[in-house]
């Protein structure tokens, strides 16, 4: 069977997946295979007896590289894949400061805030210390939280040479304990968390370092500071590290992808063990040799050089346009020229740079009437009502939750103004209470919201998953506000598709509470699918 894993190899591909127990940087250029690459190796490892799946660790970036991952293992062996520790960097520090929640100071069902949550805890954070949002700018405050985050800085350690950056350095501080009191932990702190919690305790780091035999990381030209940090924690002496990447296509360093860990992993575990994957079964070879001689001119790269046996293929042509009317008008010709030559409109696919040019180009293909779906918009988790909804279902894991707790206590409307809000506010800073916790003594309509959520959460008790969340959305309000909203027929359409999405977890999940599926929430970038419908330009 192990032998059968290898069939229809290159070279390359094979001296990387059977590689003896040692660390090695695999250098894959695109389309050269590196996902097959990865998840064969650890078939392989686990096949051949030198591991068992419970002593691997996988990363990946995205969770739909994880999923992928997982399928593929599944269908090459048959074992049960749940238990294993595969995943993007965020949901396996997730799963880290889940099970050690108490050594990482956090409550048991704390909540992740996503990039808009966390806006606004800070926004409320600044509106309590009075302080100025036109010197300091929320946003800017939130880019330096993660920043800082990000390179494995607490608010002690900040860069904060000036008066205007060591008053960011103290809201860095009242942020983190804000987050604290609230029981909750934003994306970067998923990570910090979980790398500080193994870095100040010997003993758990011995533990996952003497289980984890095999640690493979995918897309390793995207990793920061801290993540490549976090990777060697984990990594013990007898661990070795399978790091799979390609400098050429690093990207993200506007948000701390740091291509130089490619080099330094090289020295501190490959030692010079490196693998090029360089044939790429992707592309014809007047891409591959334009791209070659483009990226020839980046004087700081590993060094590679993609090739192909698919041939030459169609030569790239190049359309100097001399206004964007007439571009979108080459566009309109050629799609209809190899529509008339029999190519379905769904197998072309047009790019632009940003999302400013569409206009042009979506108004010659309307006038043409060249049917197109254009993709892009909120992701699903990221949609109003569905943030509404995940609201209202935070409160009732953890009352403490403050951001959850405004976004909804007034939506729908229920007649609770800024004025009433401001004075709970009051009461609860008097207090050192939570919002929750002075609404719970109040009186009024904040009152009535205390009881609504405290009866939803006594229904929802003993419900199925789905059950539970279809119940909130209805006794909350949500749903009949979008029955009767001129607009709100689709937004009232999500809200079914979170509940056909609570039971499609509660089929497939370990862990079918409600934390769990909104840690799943917070951590699943759901992806915009276009619609159902006739051929159309992608």
């Amino acid at each position: 069977m192990s032998a059968h894993l290898l069939e229809n190899l290159n070279p390359e591909q094979r001296a990387a997946i059977t590689l003896p127990h040692e660390s090695a940087l695999i250098l894959a250029g695109a389309g050269s295979g590196k996902t097959r690459v990865l998840t064969t190796r650890i078939v392989w490892l686990i096949q051949t007896g030198q591991v068992s799946p419970h002593g691997i660790l996988a990363v990946t970036f995205t969770n739909k590289a994880a999923k992928e991952m997982l399928t593929r293992i599944s269908a090459m062996l048959p074992i049960n894949t749940r238990g294993m520790w595969v995943g993007t960097f965020h949901g396996l520090a997730n799963r880290l400061l889940r099970t050690h929640y108490r050594e990482a100071g956090l409550p048991q069902s704390f909540q992740i805030l996503d990039s808009q949550d966390q806006l606004s805890a800070i926004k409320r954070l600044m509106k309590a210390m009075n302080v100025d949002t036109e010197k300091y700018e929320p946003k800017k405050v939130q880019w330096f939280i993660n920043g800082h985050k990000e390179a494995g800085r607490r608010a002690r350690d900040a860069e904060a040479f000036d008066e205007y950056s060591m008053r960011m350095a103290e809201l860095y501080e009242a942020y983190d304990a804000q987050c604290q009191r609230e029981g909750v932990a934003d994306f970067p702190e998923l990570l910090l968390r979980s790398y500080e919690l193994l870095y100040r305790n010997e003993p758990l780091r011995q533990h996952y370092q003497d289980r984890f035999r095999h640690i493979l990381i995918d897309e390793f030209q995207d990793t920061n500071t801290l993540q490549y940090r976090w990777l060697k924690l984990f990594a013990g002496p007898h661990t070795a590290l399978f790091a799979v990447g390609d400098d050429d296509q690093s990207i993200y360093a506007f948000r701390g992808a740091n291509t130089a860990n490619m080099a330094e992993f090289e020295r501190e575990f490959a030692h010079g063990n490196v693998i090029k994957l360089e044939q790429n079964y992707r592309s014809h070879g007047h891409i591959l040799t334009a791209a070659n001689t483009l990226i020839a001119q980046n004087a700081h790269r590993l060094g590679k050089n993609l090739w192909t046996a698919e041939g030459e293929g169609e030569p790239i042509r190049i359309f100097d346009a001399y206004s964007d009317q007439d571009e979108a008008s080459f566009v309109v010709d050629e799609v209809r020229a190899l529509n008339r030559e029999g190519v379905n409109l769904s197998d072309m696919a047009l790019l632009y740079r940003s999302n400013a040019q569409s206009r042009v180009l979506e108004h010659a293909l309307f006038s043409a009437s060249v049917p197109y779906r254009v993709y892009g918009g909120l992701r699903f988790f990221e949609r109003q009502e569905i943030k509404h909804a995940l609201a209202y279902l935070r409160l009732l894991t953890n009352p403490e939750d403050d951001g959850a707790f405004l976004r909804v206590v007034n939506f729908p409307t229920r007649g609770i103004g800024a004025r009433s809000l401001e004075q709970l506010a009051d009461s609860a800073a008097r207090s050192g209470a939570s919002l929750w916790q002075a609404a719970c003594t109040s009186s009024g309509k904040v009152a009535g919201f205390a009881k609504l959520v405290e009866e939803m959460k006594q229904v929802v008790a003993d419900l199925p998953l789905h059950e539970a969340i279809d119940h909130v959305i209805e006794a909350s309000g949500l749903a009949n506000f979008y029955r009767v909203d001129k607009d709100g027929a689709d937004r009232l359409e999500n809200l079914n598709e979170l509940v056909n999405a609570a039971a499609l977890f509660g089929e497939e999940a370990e862990e079918k509470t409600l934390e769990s599926f909104l840690a799943h929430a917070a951590l699943e970038a759901g992806e915009h699918q276009a619609g159902a419908g006739h051929d159309a330009l992608q």
